[in-house]
């Protein structure tokens, strides 16, 4: 859920919002539909992302280094990205040029979606999912403003996503983790194979994170399976993202940029390095340990939501703050409460905050005593932080950073800055 919602995101979320109890989304609708647009007409080569944590960092990074690419003429490459989720609105979730959809085109997609899917008939056994519907509804509209390469992130499992419709040159891995059992499989190495199902014939390479041990010889036998190259990204590894990231960040960064590069590779494309340096400088990753100021107060704002995550960005929150004053954090009782209330207890201040109306909060009102409207607690954190003299950090769900993002007012229509070449 994004903090706004506008008009036309009804389309995309309408076969959800109606489904029967017990039917689960369809792929062959979602194929259905995407050929109505014209999804599949002329599909620019395509790079995909996925995992269980970092993807949008990676996805966003990865189209960055792609527009520092040179294509016929040495003009740099027009990219288009389709990511997941939304923060403060859907539009964010469809770019070209680092750009989210305008209002106006946003509107006029919705409609063009919407009658693709009336178009088609139901009996395909399952709904078209929202995400299936960003991803390509967006997909043929970045497409048809002239993109040259898309960055296409998963919105939920591999095999079992959209994204599987497409075919990869390559693909990025982040870190794989057990989530969604209910969905992708009861097992670690079931997630790990539904995420690696994108891999397939048209795959080049598949470029990767250091796994754990019960995930690389998946992704090791992926790669001999489809005779793909195998690319890992390990902790320092070379990357022109800025130094100043924290280090998960920059790691998810720097495989955004080693996927870009060998994807340039694979298209015959020269990379410039000048302008890549510029592009990865200029990427805007808000929520992910994302730095602002409100009041004078400083914020940071993360998508933390397991107790290695918080842990995490409680850490970078000392390294960049200093003391650990204030905190407003949202966890519901779909996740380890208990553990993630845990990491917050150098704090001075904790308060709980209530993000999704159709999520319960009852173990952290038992913990805490109550549990604020999000933007409630988020502005009474603010105030305390700041009549103290100190900083803020806000964490919880992507509902939760979406709110926060907006109640801090913070741009988020731009991912990063399109490069120009040199002498233009």
């Amino acid at each position: 859920m994004t903090a706004q919602h506008l008009p036309g995101d009804g389309p995309f979320f309408e076969e959800w919002s109606a489904r029967q109890p017990g039917t689960r989304r369809s792929l062959d609708r979602a194929l259905a539909v995407g050929e109505a647009i014209g999804t599949w007409d002329g599909t620019p080569p395509v790079l995909t992302v996925v995992g269980s944590k970092g993807k949008g960092t990676t996805a966003v990074h990865a189209a960055a280094a792609l527009s520092a690419t040179l294509v016929t003429g040495h003009r740099p490459a027009h990219v288009g990205l389709i990511s997941s989720p939304g923060l403060r609105t859907n539009r964010e979730r469809i770019r070209v040029e680092g750009r989210a959809i305008s209002p106006e085109e946003y509107e006029d997609l919705a409609q063009t979606l919407d009658r693709a899917r009336r178009s088609v008939p139901s009996g395909h056994g399952g709904y078209l999912s929202p995400t299936g519907a960003f991803t390509i509804a967006g997909a043929a509209w970045a497409a048809a403003q002239g993109s040259d390469v898309l960055v296409l992130e998963e919105g939920l499992g591999g095999r079992s996503d959209e994204i599987s419709l497409f075919e990869p040159r390559v693909v990025a891995v982040t870190r794989v983790f057990y989530e969604h059992g209910d969905l992708l499989g009861p097992t670690l190495g079931d997630v790990a194979r539904d995420l690696l199902g994108v891999v397939g014939p048209a795959t080049r390479t598949i470029v990767t994170v250091e796994q754990d041990a019960e995930v690389t010889p998946l992704v090791e036998e992926t790669a001999a399976r489809f005779g793909t190259g195998l690319v890992t990204v390990r902790r320092g590894s070379p990357t022109s993202a800025p130094a100043g990231l924290a280090p998960i960040t920059r790691l998810n960064a720097a495989l955004g940029e080693a996927a870009a590069r060998v994807m340039a590779t694979t298209l015959g494309w020269p990379v410039d390095d000048d302008l890549a340096e510029a592009a990865l400088a200029s990427v805007r990753v808000p929520g992910r340990l994302s730095r602002h100021v409100r009041d004078g107060v400083p914020v940071m704002v993360d998508g933390a939501i397991s107790p290695e995550g918080v842990a995490a960005a409680v850490a970078d929150y000392r390294r960049w703050h200093g003391h650990l004053d204030t905190v407003v954090a949202s966890f519901p009782d779909t996740k380890d409460v208990e553990a993630c209330f845990a990491e917050l207890r150098g704090f001075d201040r904790v308060i709980p905050a209530r993000a999704d109306d159709y999520l319960k909060f009852s173990r952290a009102e038992a913990l805490h005593g109550e549990v604020l409207d999000a933007r409630i607690a988020i502005a009474r954190g603010v105030e305390i932080a700041g009549s103290a003299g100190g900083g803020c950090l806000l964490m919880g769900t992507q509902s939760y950073v979406g709110i926060a993002l907006d109640v801090l007012d913070v741009e988020t229509d731009t991912a990063f800055d399109s490069p120009q070449p040199r002498g233009t």
